[in-house]
């Protein structure tokens, strides 16, 4: 026998005998002081405090089951849900307002400024700039400060080719809009030109946008997409408010999840950074509704707790 002295419950007359444990895996027998009923003793099987659980199960009584959502939690999925409902129509609103506004006529002045880079960086003059819009095209060259400007160029894409003898030319694709616009566009694009050969083309996409007609398409798609994100979540919200229907509920946080991945996955966010606040508040505020939802969904028809 070890020297260690284990307590445990005899089956028969429920009181506590102390008993040494046996070395081995084997249990052991020894009487009830009692009522001499035969008790097996096994050694520690776990280090404490799980063998302290095994053989003393009166100090780690069993735990109560889980306590079901009351009305509270409804009242706060209900308002998880506005609250998604009114973000999703809110993004939904902007974005096609955005695209709507860049329809509207206008021109924008494309400038920038032409330096090489051997060594210190210095204005180059005499650059060819050759520019290419939505509706034509046009040229001119960089002055002795290396500068360059086209005035009135309409909205959408534009490409800027830079060409030199004895520099490897330089294509920068633009966007210009009323509410998106990158540099070049109201600020000046600084260009650095290599030496190299006619055919080793430098190519800068600043914008993922080639043309208004894509840009368009990005904006209004993920209009629809939220705009449908916020008509499921609103469905949701009133099966949450009536408590009826939970599924329908899930399902409307599990839109207001979903459909702020649209503006990410059309490059939307990276027009308007801002939407990236608002699709991640939508997203957070969804993820918490469809935790709630799902729960009171699985305890439905039990008893609620008091809250």
């Amino acid at each position: 026998m070890s020297g260690v002295l284990v307590t445990i419950r005899c089956p028969r007359c429920a009181r506590f005998l102390v008993a040494p444990a046996p070395a081995s895996a084997e249990p052991a027998w020894f009487s009830c002081p009692h009522c001499a009923q035969p008790v097996p003793v096994v050694a520690p099987r776990d280090p404490p405090p799980l063998f302290s659980w095994e053989v003393y199960p009166h100090l780690y009584p069993p735990a109560g089951p889980p306590k079901v959502p009351g009305p509270g939690v409804a009242r706060l999925l209900t308002a998880l849900l506005l609250t998604a409902t009114v973000v999703l129509a809110g993004l939904a609103g902007g974005l096609g307002w955005a695209g709507a506004d860049s329809l509207s006529p206008g021109g924008f002045e494309v400038r920038g400024v032409v330096e090489h880079d051997l060594g210190a960086a210095t204005p180059l003059a005499g650059v060819t700039v050759n520019l290419t819009s939505e509706t034509g095209a046009a040229t001119t060259t960089t002055a002795s400060d290396g500068t360059f400007s086209f005035p009135h160029v309409p909205a959408g894409g534009v490409t800027l080719n830079f060409t030199d003898p004895g520099f490897a030319p330089v294509v920068i694709q633009l966007f210009a809009s009323q509410l998106y616009s990158t540099a070049g566009i109201g600020s000046p694009v600084n260009v650095e030109m290599s030496p190299g050969e006619p055919g080793n083309v430098t190519d800068v996409a600043l914008t993922p946008f080639g043309d208004l007609a894509g840009y368009l398409t990005s904006l209004w798609s993920a209009s629809a997409l939220l705009a449908l994100g916020a008509v499921v979540a609103a469905v949701g919200t009133i099966a949450a408010y009536r408590e009826r229907r939970l599924p329908f509920a899930v399902a409307g946080a599990g839109a207001a999840v979903a459909a702020p991945i649209a503006p990410g996955l059309l490059s939307v966010m990276g027009a308007f950074p801002v939407v990236t606040w608002f699709a991640a508040l939508a997203v957070a505020v969804g993820a918490v509704a469809l935790g709630l939802g799902t729960v009171r969904l699985a305890t439905r028809g039990r008893p609620p707790d008091d809250d």
